[in-house]
């Protein structure tokens, strides 16, 4: 009887081959794909931070406003003539209806009234209303009641990235 030797052949099959470079394939993408995803992520955390700190510096601006114009007092709502704006903002009512943005070369606005520098696409927009007093959802005519509403909404490249809303006595 004669004994057929058959080679036998080490390593790996052409199958095997593609299932492993499949699978490491599709390792890289998920990782990838995780990647990217955090990224914007971060980004998207980061316009929304900055747009709350932009809201922060006008109501921590609005707390060393007196409720009334030192001047006039109650009789003018909004900005006395002869102010010029940011500048002379010093009651709350002047922030009635303001923007600041570099665009109109008035800001961001920090809380003491400063420019700050490198913010361009940023905007603070300012609402300032009176509310009655036992129900603060409910407005009133400007200078009727001793309670007011701000509202500062912050954009960024036209679109809203923050919105803050506070009580204050005047």
């Amino acid at each position: 009887m004669k004994y057929v030797q058959t080679k036998v052949r080490r390593g790996f099959w052409l199958v095997e081959s593609a299932i492993a470079i499949a699978v490491v394939g599709i390792g890289v993408v998920a990782v990838v794909g995780s990647q990217q995803a955090w990224h914007i992520q971060t980004v998207v955390s980061e316009e929304i931070a900055t747009g709350m700190r932009l809201a922060n510096e006008i109501r921590e601006m609005s707390l060393l406003l007196p409720a009334n114009d030192p001047v006039t007092g109650l009789a003018t709502w909004g900005i006395e003539s002869g102010e010029t704006i940011p500048m002379d903002i010093d009651d709350l009512d002047d922030l009635d209806n303001q923007i600041f943005s570099e665009p109109y070369g008035t800001g961001p606005l920090d809380a003491t009234g400063s420019v700050i520098a490198g913010m361009e696409g940023w905007e603070q927009q300012i609402a300032v209303q009176c509310v009655d007093q036992f129900n603060v959802t409910n407005i009133v005519p400007d200078s009727t009641s001793d309670v007011v509403r701000l509202e500062v909404t912050v954009l960024h490249n036209g679109e809203e990235t923050a919105r803050l809303t506070w009580i204050a006595p005047r």
